[in-house]
């Protein structure tokens, strides 16, 4: 009884966890921002996902496998936009919507 709750429990996490972060990854390509996203949390994100699938392959358990295979390329596309359309510099000389530029405080 015990197992079938878990599982229960880890397909509704997995799907969880899918969605955000194929939600993450379609607003930082759609928006073009990450300015609430931290380069921890993108490496972290990267590394879990090629984490448990290493994990998955190893034991040969092909519910991790799967899992994971399908959240990689979402990781992938978040780390790929952040790196891209992240400002560099800070806030110093930024230009902002206007044509102004915002001075750090």
């Amino acid at each position: 009884m015990y197992i079938e709750i878990s599982r229960a429990i880890v397909l509704l996490v997995s799907v969880v966890i899918t969605a955000g972060l194929y939600h993450q990854a379609y607003r930082v390509w759609r928006t073009k921002k990450v300015d609430d996203i931290t380069a921890t949390i993108v490496v972290a994100i990267l590394l879990n996902e090629f984490g448990w699938l290493n994990y998955g392959v190893a034991l040969w358990e092909w519910p991790i496998v799967v899992v994971s295979a399908v959240n990689l390329p979402a990781a992938i596309a978040i780390v790929v936009g952040y790196f891209k359309f992240r400002r560099k510099g800070g806030m110093r000389g930024e230009y902002t919507a206007q044509g102004s530029t915002r001075q750090a405080v």
